[in-house]
């Protein structure tokens, strides 16, 4: 072989390595041909999508996004865009993981009906019968909250303790007869859930895998801090720098029911397909699951708390549904300081989209989404 083609071949071999390595810094994956269809019966082609993800990208400064699209219970895109940290400026990958926020609180919801399907727990019956509650004791009311009151945040209880001028937990108006968005309810039932299962409360991501995570195929999700999620999980990012929010305490993310998930979006996707297929629960628990418990409560927030505005949506059982012309558009937001997601979907019509962000812009990127989706 002469000096001359030699270094030809040295040069295609390079020239393929480097279209090699870039192409798996974003990888998107498409299933349809065409493109996506929306939830106005609309089709975007794959590279009008493409160009509108990475223009809001730009123009609402995300570093990062990872996103599926549901058509017909199936997964017919993803993507994973942008950067795991700006600072190391290493892309995202399929093994990438985000926080997702208070979009943990929906799975969990799943899990306890599984719990309710099995028997070891009912929707309606007081929580204090199965496990006391020192915190709370002091107000004889905390023994009318049941499971349904905490999944539907109308157990009277604050969202975090913390936002009190003194830091105790408090019962705002007597459980079942208003609506307050709470995580301090869904700590509760996890720990109730622990107690009749005979295990610790971190040891329920066992149960999250066995009645969850495996059946419905959530490939990466953790509600517990592992090596795994340390070594995959990405920076969050606020105000333009890293900031690497719950992350900069590993003892914090321990198994919290509203908030403590680490996943992407494909797994998510996966459990997304799974309510729209009815799978794992009784169709009378599905229909509880998805039937409005509280019709668009004017919700109430305590001062210089950070939560996202859930406007003119009616709350299910661990889920949200906003009204609209193609029928209730179920969903639920996350945020946690440096991290933002949302999913959204139609159950009839079996259409969805789920994205991670890692960073605090997501509110004005889902507004984009759901215009796009929503156009005729």
């Amino acid at each position: 072989m002469n000096f001359i083609l030699k270094k030809q071949i040295n040069l295609l071999f390079a020239i393929i390595l480097v279209f090699s390595i870039s192409s798996c810094k974003n990888k998107t994956t498409k299933i349809e041909e065409k493109g996506i269809t929306t939830f106005s019966n609309q089709t975007i082609p794959f590279e009008e999508l493409d160009q509108f993800l990475r223009l809001k990208m730009d123009s609402i400064g995300l570093p990062g996004i990872s996103i599926a699209i549901i058509n017909d219970a199936k997964i017919v895109y993803h993507s994973n865009i942008g950067l795991k940290d700006i600072d190391t400026q290493e892309s995202l990958d399929e093994k990438s993981l985000f926080d997702a926020g208070s979009t943990s609180k929906t799975p969990f919801a799943y899990m306890v009906l599984r719990m309710v399907d099995q028997g070891v727990l009912d929707l309606d019956t007081p929580l204090h019968t199965y496990l006391a509650y020192p915190d709370i004791e002091h107000d004889e009311r905390y023994k009318l909250i049941t499971a349904r009151m905490v999944l539907s945040h109308t157990s009277g209880f604050p969202n975090w303790r913390f936002f009190n001028e003194d830091g105790k937990l408090d019962i705002k108006f007597t459980p079942g007869t208003g609506f307050k968005y709470s995580g301090e309810g869904f700590e509760y039932l996890a720990d109730v859930i622990a107690h009749l299962k005979g295990t610790e409360r971190n040891d329920l991501q066992k149960v999250f895998e066995e009645e969850v995570a495996n059946p419905l195929g959530m490939e990466n999700a953790y509600y517990t801090w592992t090596d795994y999620v340390t070594e995959n999980r990405v920076s969050g990012h606020y105000e333009g720098k890293v900031n690497p929010g719950w992350g900069a305490n590993k003892e914090k993310p321990n198994f919290r029911a509203s908030y403590s998930l680490q996943s992407e979006a494909i797994s998510y996707a996966h459990f997304i397909i799974g309510l729209m297929e009815e799978k794992g629960l009784e169709k009378d628990t599905f229909d509880e699951m998805f039937k409005i418990h509280v019709e668009n409560p004017e919700e109430e927030y305590d001062e210089d708390e950070e939560v996202v505005e859930e406007d003119n949506r009616s709350w299910a059982l661990g889920i949200n549904a906003k009204p609209t012309k193609y029928g209730p558009l179920y969903g639920h937001s996350g945020g946690n300081l440096s991290f933002t997601c949302e999913y959204r979907f139609l159950r009839d019509k079996k259409i969805g989209y789920v994205f991670y962000t890692n960073s605090e812009f997501s509110s004005e990127f889902e507004k984009e989404l759901l215009a796009l989706f929503m156009k005729e």
